[in-house]
């Protein structure tokens, strides 16, 4: 039933993940009716539910733009399964906020192997990591896939290499403008955001513990496959799945290290694991095994979710 829906990139499974994560992000509110009291915050989450919609929207337009899937929504699918799996990612605005700009930098990142206006998208990507920075800090290290995607496709002009260093004195500008009316101190800003900690007992119930163990085993089984066939991926997009793989370290290292853990934080490898994960199921001939392996996810995406309620 499944595979029938999402095997082929149809409105009806456009609808049913949106209905989907509509419900999943109403029960999650109402787990807490507070923000009931406010219009201004219910607006705000109504318009963080938007963002989050768009997110989910933009991973399938990257993943059908730069041909990592052909006609199917198996990524938007895995995607969104993520997303009931960790729903404190829906309470965090500012991890909303920053995940959408992570995904428009990854946009640009990935867009680079067509090699046209390789100038703009190169400052467009690293204007949206040091923006994404200002509300999640270790989103700087995707800045090291703007340099990589340079050093694979265009290192031959040397003006490639200072570009992102003026998206970077972009930013500080306008956050200095932003500083001055604000009164706020620009050394205690960035010393307490780049903290590191290494403290994993956060959890608050077992749900959440076994949530990240779910996603743990996903990622051990669809990263060992996409190394596995790496040989059988056209020359002209190695480099780029490559990227994808990058993509999901520089995820895993934000979670590690950020001092402030939450499961929320492991969005950042929901876009690179739904790739991998949907040509898992793409490549995969046998239907009764891809039906099981979205079923299960779906299942236990679900139950844990309801079980935290």
């Amino acid at each position: 039933m499944l595979v029938n829906l999402f095997s082929k990139s149809r409105p009806i499974g456009y609808v049913v993940i949106g209905l989907a994560l509509l419900t999943i992000y109403f029960l999650q509110l109402i787990s807490d009716l507070s923000w009931l009291q406010s219009p201004a915050v219910i607006i705000e989450k109504s318009f963080l539910f938007l963002i989050v919609m768009f997110s989910v929207l933009l991973v399938q337009f990257i993943t059908v733009k730069n041909h990592l899937a052909v006609n199917n929504l198996y990524s938007l699918y895995l995607y969104a399964c993520f997303l009931i799996l960790f729903p404190t990612f829906f309470d965090d605005a500012q991890l909303i906020i920053g995940n959408l700009l992570v995904l428009l930098a990854l946009r640009r990142i990935v867009s680079l192997q067509t090699l046209n206006e390789s100038k703009l998208k190169i400052f467009d990507a690293s204007l949206w990591i040091f923006i994404a920075t200002l509300f999640e800090s270790w989103t700087i290290l995707y800045f090291a896939m703007v340099y990589l995607a340079i050093i694979w496709y265009v290192s031959n002009d040397y003006r490639n290499w200072i570009i992102p260093l003026i998206a970077l004195l972009t930013v500080t500008v306008l956050f200095y403008t932003y500083s001055l009316f604000y009164g706020i101190d620009l050394v205690a800003f960035w010393t307490d955001k780049y903290a590191v900690g290494f403290d994993f007992s956060y959890f608050e119930n077992i749900y959440q513990n076994l949530a990240l163990s779910f996603l743990a085993t996903l990622a051990v089984l669809f990263t060992v496959y996409q190394l596995i066939f790496f040989k059988n991926i056209p020359s002209n997009q190695l480099r780029l799945y490559k990227n994808i793989v990058l993509c999901f370290i520089i995820g895993s290292v934000i979670y590690i290290i950020t001092p402030e853990k939450s499961n929320g934080l492991l969005v950042f490898t929901f876009f690179p694991l739904s790739i991998i994960g949907g040509n898992f199921l793409a490549s995969n001939p046998i239907k009764w095994v891809k039906e099981t392996v979205m079923i299960t996810i779906l299942a236990v995406s679900l139950l844990l979710f309801l079980l935290k309620l």
